[in-house]
């Protein structure tokens, strides 16, 4: 099964820097000249150093403290069937000032969700669910920058907004957000692939697809 895992993370690797690539063919035969500009960036990055996909990682029974022996007699009637963690998906905005300089508004998301069940009938009684919204602001180091290709490191620094819910009670919690880039890599001109190796709240591994204008 993991072999089944790596095999399609390393086929959708190749496929968005092979989009990026053949999105714009005429500008890579224009010398290489940097402009100002903005960018859009769509992306979805796997195993987030986040809470939502930390608190929910590991596989523990249902268990929960309650304040009244009603309410643990009232609530542990109710059984967690599997759980499911979106990943983060993350929006970018990204403005370029300099060849080797970029400055980034990022937004991600990222949700966990599981059902539980009556253990008395075994019907759905309600969904549980976390979700976790960051945003930050992000600084980008450009080290290769050609008409084709860019690599570079980054790091950003913000505010994540999560919120619990459980059988109609929702809690909401802010914690701190970051995202540290050793490597990262773009194939393409105006619309072009992405891969990036990273720590944080926009996944360890990250696929996505950019827009320059």
């Amino acid at each position: 099964m993991k072999r089944h895992v790596s095999s399609i993370a390393l086929t959708a690797v190749f496929l968005m820097l092979f989009i990026g690539s053949t999105a714009d063919v005429s500008a890579r035969s224009r010398d290489f000249v940097f402009w100002q500009g903005s960018e859009l960036r769509l992306t979805w990055g796997g195993i987030p150093l986040d809470y939502v996909t930390i608190n929910n990682s590991i596989s523990t029974p249902f268990t929960y403290g309650y304040p009244t022996i009603a309410d643990e007699m009232l609530y542990s009637r109710y059984y967690g069937g599997d759980g499911y963690l979106s990943g983060a998906v993350g929006l970018t905005y990204t403005y370029r000032f300099r060849k080797w300089f970029e400055l980034s508004g990022v937004l991600t998301y990222s949700g966990y969700y599981r059902n539980f069940y009556d253990k008395y009938t075994d019907k759905l009684a309600f969904l549980g669910s976390d979700n976790q919204i960051s945003v930050m602001p992000y600084v980008r180091f450009v080290w290769v920058h050609t008409n084709l290709v860019r690599m570079y490191s980054g790091l950003g620094l913000g505010v994540s907004f999560v919120t619990q819910s459980w059988n109609d009670a929702t809690e909401l919690t802010v914690l701190p957000a970051f995202a540290l880039t050793p490597i990262g890599i773009t194939v393409g001109t105006w619309i072009y692939g992405i891969a990036e190796f990273s720590l944080g709240n926009t996944g360890m591994f990250t696929l996505g697809l950019g827009y320059k204008f």
